[in-house]
């Protein structure tokens, strides 16, 4: 999904110079008394939950709010604001108590209410949440979403002000993992009312129930402003478990300034986008590589507004001329050829395969096969010429650097294809893919959880997070079979719908998967309790902290 919501510091404009000046105390500063430093590499969308779907509203989610569960730093779920969950024997109904005194930032009470509000609130068509497909498998929640149903009837209920039961429509192994996402945050009903429409677009205007909460005022998170703060909250749970004394979070232009300041001790993160940068920093003491469960993928517009990208040889001749192993040995080399839409390393099939191997299809370069097939596309389409816009995100080198290599690459082996570059800033690219205001377009998805269901949700006919509209017959069949009765609780029946969905989207090239990323960062070796498993989960600094 839009997702995790995993990873990548560093982008957007700050000068340098400010940025020094804002760290210029930490590096005398012993460990174990200063703030945690981290920078991200755009700015802040959102601290709505119902709304959030781009990496760093949700990561930042991650430490000011909480929900039923959350990954630990091993990817397990764990309980969090749950005390206990148990699951009927049909599989159909959980019953979740909730730990007690459990309080919002402000004081208030945080209830079972709070969970129905805010479950109900993301369902709600009139919010407008891409997540909101998330939720699909409570009760009612896909009747809600194409407004047969009122919110009301969605399948959570609360007994008391502890107490919730969540119906599901049918069995979901994976429903736990799926209930880690902000999309299942709870709300308080009366500060989210009372705030409107501005409800997240500052911190003041935000309520938290997470182990830290932003800085008043101009050090909190004014909607714009690139240096910011988190404290400790006062009224989390379990505050003697957070360490940390804060965290201060920077939005740096340039990485290799980011290099430079974690090597002066005023970053305990810096992400190394560029093999120049990778090369360069190899030997620091900190280096580390990463898997990150995060994809690029090019998406085409099949919504019938671009007519050449309905034409299913003008997209399978834009798939045979992606050289996806020769982008990635000049812009990425850590990075892995991905050969489906789910990426490498995320699951296991039953047979102990990692599920990308096991469901992989021939996505290959074959560039005389890719000008045969573009030219008997355009002749369908009564053309001998196509001009068609490629996007991508102008804050973020790996993206800047794909788009250069892919118009060279397609206007090479597509003869009479011209290729238009359109680099926007991370902001505009999501907007436009959500709104479908493009035609071909780059996009980068996190991991939420570790199940195919993550990714694949996305290509579902009706799908909120279906940008390129991918409306195709034989995957919205399969994936049906793998999350309903009987497949979704037959693990190898389960795992070969999900690899006949995979098939059905290679078959139609509704989508491009080009790689699976890994993340080159410097970690700073003082810091503890964030997660080696995969660099989503470094963003979690709940239970971390700086030793002396």
């Amino acid at each position: 999904m839009k997702k995790y919501k995993i990873v990548s510091l560093g982008l957007i404009s700050i000068a340098a110079t400010g940025v020094l000046a804002a760290c210029g105390t930490q590096s005398s500063t012993p460990s174990s008394t200063r703030y945690i430093q981290y920078s991200l590499n755009s700015d802040l969308l959102t601290l709505d939950s119902s709304l959030a779907s781009d990496v760093n509203s949700i990561d930042t989610l991650l430490n000011v709010q909480a929900g039923l569960v959350r990954f630990d730093k091993n990817a397990h779920v764990e309980n969090d604001l749950a005390k206990s969950i148990s699951l009927s024997k049909d599989g159909l109904t959980y019953t979740v108590i909730l730990k007690p005194q459990l309080k919002w930032s402000n004081g208030e009470k945080l209830t079972a209410k709070d969970f129905v509000y805010g479950w109900q609130r993301t369902i709600d068509p009139k919010t407008g949440s891409e997540y909101a497909t998330a939720l699909s498998p409570v009760a009612n929640a896909k009747d809600i979403l194409d407004g047969k149903k009122p919110v009301s009837s969605l399948g959570i209920k609360a007994q008391g002000e502890d107490k919730l039961i969540i119906t599901l429509a049918s069995q979901t192994p994976y429903f736990e993992k799926l209930m880690t996402e902000q999309a299942f945050y709870p709300l308080n009903q009366k500060f989210v009312e009372k705030e409107g429409k501005y409800y997240g677009t500052t911190s003041d205007k935000t309520l938290y129930d997470g182990a830290f909460m932003f800085a008043k005022g101009t050090k909190g998170w004014t909607g714009s402003n690139k240096i910011f703060t988190l404290i400790k909250n006062p009224n989390y749970y379990d505050k003697k478990s957070v360490k940390a004394r804060g965290i201060t979070y920077q939005v740096i232009s340039d990485m290799a300034t980011a290099a430079q300041l974690y090597k002066q001790g005023k970053l305990d993160v810096a992400i190394l986008d560029t093999p120049t940068l990778i090369a360069a920093n190899k030997a620091n003491k900190g280096f580390t590589v990463l898997p990150s469960p995060r994809t690029d993928t090019i998406e085409y517009n099949q919504s019938g507004t671009v007519p050449a990208l309905k034409n299913t040889k003008i997209r399978e001749a834009f798939n045979l001329a992606t050289n996806r192993q020769g982008l990635l040995n000049t812009a990425a080399p850590s990075y892995t050829v991905l050969k489906t839409a789910t990426p490498n390393g995320l699951d296991k099939a039953p047979n102990g395969q990692d599920f990308a191997t096991y469901a992989a299809q021939p996505y290959t370069y074959d560039a005389k096969k890719a000008a045969a097939l573009f030219k008997e596309g355009l002749k369908e389409l009564g053309k001998t010429t196509l001009s068609l816009t490629l996007e991508g995100d102008s804050d973020d080198a790996f993206h800047k650097a794909a788009v250069d290599y892919l118009k060279q690459n397609f206007e090479k082996d597509l003869p009479g294809l011209t290729i238009n570059e359109n680099l926007v800033p991370k902001a505009q690219r999501l907007k436009d893919a959500t709104n479908q205001n493009f035609q071909i377009i780059l996009s980068s998805w996190g991991a939420d959880y570790n199940e195919p269901s993550d990714y694949l949700i996305n290509f579902i006919t009706d799908s909120t997070m279906n940008d390129g509209k991918v409306n195709n017959l034989a995957f919205d069949q399969a994936y049906k079979s793998a999350t309903t009765l009987p497949d979704v609780n037959d693990p190898e029946k389960r795992y070969a719908d999900y690899k006949a969905a995979e098939k059905a989207l290679y078959e139609q090239s509704n989508i491009d998967p080009i790689d699976t990323q890994a993340k080159s960062l410097l970690l700073n070796p003082k810091l503890k309790g964030v997660s080696k498993v995969n660099s989503a989960m470094i963003y979690d600094l709940t239970h971390a902290s700086l030793t002396k």
